[in-house]
């Protein structure tokens, strides 16, 4: 089985968990995604699969609307 990276990033208003470019759940908080992809992580790696969690962070601009 091949390495799966879960990435947590935001989609949209919410927090998205993907694996490579296919959105696989939404939650509302960032603390709820990175639990469910931890979570699943955890799946892949106790059917002998190895995975990791990555958290994006956030864009951030200081520039004036």
């Amino acid at each position: 089985m091949s390495r799966n990276d879960l990435i947590v990033a935001r989609a949209g208003e919410r927090w998205g968990v993907s694996a490579g470019r296919e959105l696989l759940a939404v939650a509302e908080t960032k603390r709820d995604a990175r639990r469910l992809a931890g979570e699943a992580a955890k799946i892949l790696r106790a059917s002998g699969g190895e995975s990791k969690v990555v958290v994006k962070g956030e864009r951030r601009t200081f520039k004036p609307d």
